[in-house]
């Protein structure tokens, strides 16, 4: 059995806890810490969340829906 990496040596939090905590719907590092704790202590993990948070959400399919444009279009300036 593989060993869980700890990111959070802090508050004992692993890279497979915030994985799923991400698959369950957390989509930003803020997210994660308040559902995990994970770099609240003495904040060294962050950068290492922030990267997990990152490839996790480039992974993910983009819901078209879920677009949002705040521009006007081009053809309505003035």
């Amino acid at each position: 059995m593989r060993a869980q990496r700890l990111v959070c040596l802090c508050n004992q939090v692993t890279a497979q806890e915030i994985l799923a905590i991400l698959k369950a719907g957390a989509r930003t590092t803020a997210d994660v810490q308040e559902f995990t704790m994970a770099g609240t202590g003495c904040t060294r993990c962050v950068r290492e969340i922030d990267a997990l948070v990152f490839r996790y959400k480039s992974t993910q399919k983009k819901d078209p829906q879920l677009r949002i444009d705040f521009e006007e279009p081009k053809d309505k300036r003035s």
